[in-house]
């Protein structure tokens, strides 16, 4: 199948909290997050050569990859971000209060680059963000939208199934299954058939009990758990209920699904 020559037109933005496994330096992801309003995002790669000389040649070359940092443009920063990553708290009026003592939270970014023939989807996978700056202007005669801008840095993280440390991942169009499922959970690469653990939170319901999936399978939907007064409403990927999940589906990490229910 043909490939891209250019690539434009960044869009389909998301961001995942995630959670460091100190023992192994690898990484488990919340759902992704839609982050609407996307501008710009570049990114330059860290790291440099180093050469040794002797024998009046470059003896030894080596290169550091130390992952990518850069800025992200966006029409404005999320309050979810801000919440999720930025450690920012809903007091109970709902006044979103910036926390000084808030500690540094990683995410993994999810985004696509159009091309001539084929979008591609990528994934950076150890992200940390600064704060955006405060800033605003009077109104003119035509009003021109003002946008906030986030550093960006994104190091390594360790995939166990490879036994490499990974900076980021990309799919295009053709990998059908993988591609459809990008921003419905962070990928993560594997190496061979790894298994991922299904729990099916019931949410007060009868009890469902847990799956495995091999990698890129699928998740068997359950039997409907029974709740008293109350219909089943379906499993979704997050506790809001705000993404049903969808059993056909390739599995590429652990999940919990959770059950809705509506009261009769």
């Amino acid at each position: 199948m043909p490939k891209n020559k250019v690539k434009y037109g960044l869009k389909n933005v998301y961001y995942a909290p995630g959670t460091i496994d100190p023992a192994t330096n690898s990484a488990t992801y919340d759902t992704p997050v839609a982050w609407p309003g996307a501008v710009s995002l570049t990114m330059d790669a860290e790291g440099g050569t180093t050469k040794f000389r002797a024998d009046n040649i470059d003896y030894w070359v080596g290169q550091a990859n130390n992952g990518y940092s850069g800025d992200f443009e966006s029409a404005l920063v999320p309050d979810s971000f801000r919440v999720d990553i930025l450690g920012d708290i809903e007091d109970a009026n709902g006044v979103l209060v910036e926390n000084a003592e808030a500690p540094t939270k990683i995410f993994a970014l999810l985004f696509q680059f159009e091309g001539d023939i084929r979008g591609t989807r990528h994934v950076l996978y150890n992200c940390t963000a600064t704060r955006p700056s405060v800033s605003g202007q009077t109104t003119e005669e035509e009003i021109e939208p003002q946008t906030e801008t986030m550093t960006l840095t994104s190091a390594t993280i360790f995939i166990p199934a490879l036994g490499i440390n990974a900076v980021k991942g990309k799919v295009e169009a053709d990998k059908t299954a993988i591609y459809n499922n990008w921003f419905n959970q962070v990928y993560q690469t594997t190496g061979s058939a790894s298994e991922y653990q299904i729990t099916f939170d019931s949410n007060g319901g009868s009890a469902v009990a847990s799956e495995t999936v091999t990698s890129g399978g699928t998740v068997t939907q359950p039997a409907d758990p029974t709740l008293a007064d109350h219909t089943f409403a379906g499993w979704f990927l997050d506790p809001a209920f705000t993404q049903a999940y969808d059993f056909t589906a390739p599995v590429y990490s652990n999940l919990v699904l959770y059950a809705k229910w509506t009261e009769v």
